[in-house]
């Protein structure tokens, strides 16, 4: 049992259901913590609303998410008008991190020296999330430079397991070299691409093996399910997902959840029915 740990599941736009309504949802379904991307913020007054009670996390933007990240110097007005949302509503939210990406290299009109003004705006602790185009030797290399960049401002690692290996690297390597500095873990199952998939749905990863290694490197932190599942109608591998962590970390307090995990399911199945229809 590990009481200190944080166990969450991503909150993100899904098709035509807005962020709102998935993070209404989790918290119905006894889901305490959710780490959301910048879409939140579109109806910040809906998603508070829809999170009472709950702890958050923030995703800032990426090339694969958004089309953009805070290097994109040819995106000015857009970088800058999302970050004064996020000044706006960072309090309110009260974000316990903000996790960021290195800027991508397939990014036009990139800017290292706008990337790091922009992330100076972002007065969340922060941080800093391995990529799947970076190995690990260059990965601690943009580490330093960035610590030496914000100092204190960054609080240490989210260490994206699917991204580790579809890197090539063995993600217990991460782990072993980084340590302490990893705060925040991302998990999802994946294939020769980095799908978010629910694990059992046609990804490579055992969920088993995973959890008993962060058990015995004791991690502590949060750990957090980054997945899309292929269909609103696979809901329920989703919350079976977040269950067999649940079990294994901590098996008190569960039972509500697997009580509504069946009516999620309904709920999911309801809901791809009437899509069809539209």
């Amino acid at each position: 049992m590990n009481i200190n740990m944080i166990i969450g599941l991503t909150a993100d736009n899904y098709k035509n259901i807005p962020v709102s309504f998935i993070l209404r949802m989790l918290r119905w379904s006894g889901v305490g913590f959710s780490e959301v991307t910048t879409n939140a913020l579109s109806s910040p007054d809906r998603t508070l609303r829809s999170t009472r009670g709950m702890k958050l996390g923030l995703h800032l933007p990426n090339w694969g998410n958004c089309g953009f990240d805070f290097s994109s110097s040819g995106q000015k007005e857009k970088v800058e008008s999302l970050l004064h949302k996020i000044d706006q509503y960072r309090k309110i939210f009260n974000f316990r991190y903000a996790v960021f990406h290195p800027p991508e290299e397939n990014l036009i009109h990139r800017s290292y020296e706008f990337y790091i003004r922009n992330i100076r705006q972002i007065h969340i602790p922060l941080v800093l999330e391995n990529i799947r185009s970076l190995s690990l030797k260059q990965f601690l290399e943009f580490y330093k430079r960035i610590k030496k960049e914000l100092g204190n401002r960054q609080i240490g690692i989210c260490l994206d397991i699917p991204h580790a290996i579809l890197s090539g690297e063995d993600w217990k390597e991460y782990y072993h070299l980084l340590n302490s500095a990893v705060k925040v873990i991302h998990l999802s199952d994946c294939d020769e691409e980095d799908r978010h998939l629910p694990f059992g749905m046609g990804g490579t990863l055992d969920l088993d093996n995973i959890l008993a290694t962060l058990d015995k490197f004791g991690f502590d932190g949060i750990l957090n399910f980054e997945i899309k599942p292929p269909s609103i109608r696979h809901l329920d591998v989703v919350f079976e997902n977040y269950l067999q962590a649940r079990k294994y970390f901590q098996p008190d307090g569960i039972r509500k959840i697997q009580q509504r995990k069946k009516l999620i399911n309904l709920m999911g199945l309801a809901i791809g029915v009437l899509s069809l229809h539209k």
